[in-house]
């Protein structure tokens, strides 16, 4: 039964008795305060993306040593002051890596490269390289040490990805919105990379510096974990594996 003091809700009236109102101004005050937390928090936990560049357009030329194997690499006569970088991953326009002829062919010589350099905030960098031409050494001069270190043994947790995309040509470069795309680059011959803790990159290779790229294409965009060797060329962490050891694994 009512009694004469409860309020009664007369939905043609225009206006909601006292406290029926204060109620609504409560729980939607509450309401904004909950959304605007959310709002907060999922600004402060997700994951950044890291700043990349491609200088598309732009045709630069490089001198340095050219290094076919594991991978094409360019060890840079100079650091390079737009990326920080003097050792420099190649590969050609478009999906397509470096040919590998052509690095057999400049293997440990000086050479002249005109290309488009890719970079990426976390480190690394490429030259999508349109031009190599062959330099005369100086009289006298000495190879240059590839300064590759020790090797040790580890295991690593992380997601494969196409080297070029993500240094710059595509970003974000990973995950599986971007697997179609990064699974055509590595067929092309792009070095697969795998990364690790969303920042650093290891370019994969097999146990005895051959190519993998058609070996990890089921695992690209996946979250995996393998041990294998790891060795440094400069900058280039390079990661020797047994593709048929891959795990799948969660990331944290």
């Amino acid at each position: 039964m009512r009694t004469s003091n409860e309020e009664f809700f007369i939905g043609w009236q225009g206006k909601t008795p006292e406290q029926g109102a204060k109620y609504l101004r409560k729980v939607a005050l509450a309401a904004l305060i909950a959304v605007a937390a959310i709002a907060i928090a999922l600004a402060v936990f997700q994951q950044t993306i890291a700043r990349a560049w491609f200088e598309f357009g732009n045709v630069r030329v490089f001198k340095g040593l050219l290094v076919a194997s594991p991978v094409p690499i360019l060890l840079a006569d100079e650091r390079d002051e737009t990326s920080g970088e003097s050792v420099f991953l190649l590969v050609s326009p478009l999906k397509y890596g470096y040919p590998a002829e052509m690095a057999k062919q400049f293997h440990l010589r000086p050479v002249t490269i005109r290309g488009t350099l890719i970079y990426n905030e976390s480190g690394g960098a490429m030259i999508e390289a349109v031009e190599t031409l062959l330099l005369e050494a100086p009289a006298g001069s000495a190879t240059p040490s590839l300064g590759t270190g020790s090797e040790s043994q580890v295991t690593l947790a992380g997601e494969i990805v196409d080297s070029k995309c993500w240094l710059g040509v595509m970003n974000p470069g990973t995950l599986k919105p971007h697997r179609a795309c990064a699974i055509n680059c590595i067929r092309g011959g792009i070095p697969p990379v795998l990364l690790v803790n969303r920042s650093d990159i290891y370019v994969l290779v097999g146990p005895n510096g051959e190519p993998v790229n058609d070996a990890v294409l089921k695992h690209v965009a996946l979250p995996i974990s393998v041990s294998g060797t790891l060795v440094n060329y400069g900058s280039v962490r390079i990661f020797k594996i047994d593709p048929s050891a891959i795990q799948s694994a969660e990331l944290r």
